[in-house]
């Protein structure tokens, strides 16, 4: 396998897809519970909401701490950790929404006396596929972490030590 970079590998790219998923689905998040936050205030409605901020956030300043540090053989470390924190938060936050809304029928207005639950399964089901969308770019990132890479040997030196020397010979600075 030829070493490429975690960007340019099939893992990075799907990976990347996660996070598009995970980034939009945050968002669809931030929608209803900032409609839902103007009259209710609980933990239920804020902690996702706090959550739908805080990921696009989080993902572009590690995205490109890793994009920065891509000369490193850690650079898909700040990745790991934040999928690693944020999958977990995700996940609670859907048991919050989960819990909440899953005892009671449609009929109880639970959010501004009105009813939502077309809102109320939507922001439950866009936070279980922020949730899985964080562990789906987890599982890649971990596996392109496991996959055999090959670093730069000492026959790949020689080659390119040939090529530069049959590049300079076509180009007539040196003789054959």
């Amino acid at each position: 396998m030829i070493n490429m970079g975690f960007f340019k590998h099939p893992c990075g790219t799907m990976s990347t897809i996660a996070h598009i998923i995970q980034c939009v689905s945050s968002l669809i998040v931030l929608g209803i519970t900032a409609w839902a936050v103007r009259d209710t205030k609980t933990l239920t409605v804020i902690f996702p909401l706090v959550m739908a901020v805080l990921t696009p956030i989080v993902y572009g300043i590690t995205l490109s701490t890793s994009c920065i540090a891509r000369g490193h053989r850690w650079h898909v470390l700040p990745l790991l950790l934040t999928d690693a924190v944020i999958s977990y938060l995700w996940l609670t936050a859907f048991i919050f929404l989960a819990l909440k809304f899953n005892q009671v029928s449609c009929t109880v207005h639970l959010w501004n006396n009105e009813t939502v639950c077309s809102r109320k399964y939507s922001v439950e089901s866009f936070s279980f596929i922020a949730f899985f969308s964080t562990v789906w770019a987890l599982g890649f990132e971990v596996l392109y972490t496991y996959l055999p890479k090959r670093d730069t040997s000492m026959q790949d030196q020689k080659n390119g030590v040939m090529n530069l020397e049959h590049n300079l010979r076509g180009a007539g600075v040196m003789t054959p």
